[in-house]
């Protein structure tokens, strides 16, 4: 429910259907009565759950519920970007009567279709499965007993340098972006290894003449002729920069002039590791007045977007048996998007006075090799999708870029990316634990 993400859920259909099982694809989106009511009319050997962000995750645990409410008791496989082994075995299977297993990916899914089909492999994974629940919990109580229950203090982050200034506060608008420049700043290894599945470093066996790295950048290069060639397919952002101060934990965004607060963002704090918060990143209000820009610090917001016409080709072409090539025609789409989220803020870097320097690789950008970061809703540092909605409309994007939010916040098309881009030459990715998570959630009034 909730979740818009298809390129994991139709690799698996594909590996799974060209392995001998029938595969009833339910789609995006899908409520757990709508499962419910699916599995009662086709009887199923096994279910399977798919999603991308922490949302996802959390709504899996709800799903399962159902499904136990309601006398379901199908083997579960589950997988997806955000989740984890630990979470599926403490969260999800607890609340379900029956058996749940966690896949890290397509190919793991198929391994353990195949076990659930052998009723003693199916045994022994039962069993193999228990005995990871109760090391986890072990585990968990010798962790709680060492941390003795003490949260870390607040980080303390430094801010004893000049605040740079962006250009303009304008909103910025680009419609049909180069593809071609895009397609230049996507990264190789997400592309080619994590999505298409290619075995060992690709660049290095493409470099060095390997026929199957050649063979697959040639299926990559026909698919991008083809999206090249439509017109229906094409590149559209929105960015802009905000005047914004920090409360605490919370991100106060300002209107242009600065005299007024339009929206506020909370974010989670680290309970253990360094106390980090997302707020922590920007000038505080306890440093000096909050009237006027002469004392305010800023933050970029932007949108990039692959499509539409994606979903409908990668249809069609699997309705035709070019399964290949509509699983790299998604893979493209949504490593496009993040690869044209990296040029977009190679940009904003550029405007805002502290630019890459001369020399600097795509790989550097790759690895964050430069200054500032952006963080996207839903994953670790900030899993509050909700806050999407705040996003949106400071950025106006349903009136200029053709994205919608979903019921759960999550941007139709997938092949999107938001973001909150901070310049602090400190800034760091981390994550927040599922107790922070918890925490959060409680501090806002679920």
């Amino acid at each position: 429910k909730g979740d818009v993400h298809d390129i994991g859920k139709n690799l698996v259909e594909i590996i799974l259907s060209n392995n001998g099982y029938d595969v009833i694809n339910l789609g995006i989106k899908v409520p757990p009565q709508d499962l419910i009511e699916a599995c009662r009319k086709h009887n199923p050997d096994i279910i399977g759950l798919s999603g991308l962000l922490v949302k996802s995750a959390q709504m899996m645990v709800e799903t399962v519920r159902d499904f136990r409410q309601d006398g379901v008791a199908v083997p579960v496989l589950v997988g997806g970007a955000a989740l984890s082994n630990r979470f599926t075995r403490l969260r999800i299977a607890p609340e379900y009567g029956g058996m749940v297993a966690y896949a890290s990916d397509a190919m793991t899914g198929l391994a353990l279709a195949n076990t659930i089909q052998e009723a003693d492999e199916r045994a022994h994974l039962a069993s193999q499965l228990d005995a990871e629940t109760e090391a986890m919990l072990a585990d968990d109580g010798r962790r709680a007993a060492d941390a003795g229950g003490q949260d870390v203090p607040p980080a303390q982050v430094r801010h004893d340098f000049p605040i740079p200034n962006p250009p303009d506060l304008r909103l910025h608008v680009l419609t049909d972006y180069n593809l071609e420049d895009i397609f230049g700043y996507i990264n190789p290894q997400m592309l080619y290894v994590r999505h298409l599945g290619y075995k060992g470093r690709f660049a290095e066996d493409l470099a060095a003449g390997e026929q199957a790295a050649i063979d697959l950048r040639d299926s990559v290069r026909r698919v991008e002729d083809v999206v090249l060639a439509r017109g229906d397919i094409s590149a559209n952002a929105v960015f802009k920069f905000f005047p914004c101060r920090s409360e605490g934990q919370w991100l106060l965004v300002y209107s242009p002039d600065g005299s007024r607060v339009l929206e506020r963002f909370y974010f989670g704090r680290q309970s253990q590791r360094d106390g980090l918060c997302l707020s922590d990143y920007v000038l505080p209000t306890s440093n000096g007045p909050t009237s006027g820009l002469e004392s305010m610090d800023y933050v970029g917001m932007f949108v990039t977007s692959m499509g539409p016409g994606v979903r409908d080709l990668a249809t069609q072409w699997i309705s035709e048996g070019k399964f290949l090539d509509s699983h790299i025609l998604q893979a493209l789409a949504l490593e496009g998007a993040e690869g044209f989220a990296e040029l977009l803020h190679q940009q904003l870097r550029q405007m805002w006075g502290f630019g890459d320097p001369a020399g600097t690789t795509p790989y550097q950008l790759f690895r964050a090799e430069y200054h500032g970061r952006r963080f996207s809703f839903g994953y670790p540092a900030c899993p509050r999708l909700e806050d999407q909605e705040q996003l949106f409309r400071l950025l106006e994007v349903s009136r200029h870029v053709d994205v919608e939010l979903t019921e759960g916040y999550m941007m139709d098309p997938e092949s999107t990316v938001s973001a909150l881009v901070l310049h602090h030459p400190d800034a760091k990715y981390f994550n927040l634990s599922e107790q922070d998570i918890n925490r959060l959630e409680a501090e806002l009034g679920g």
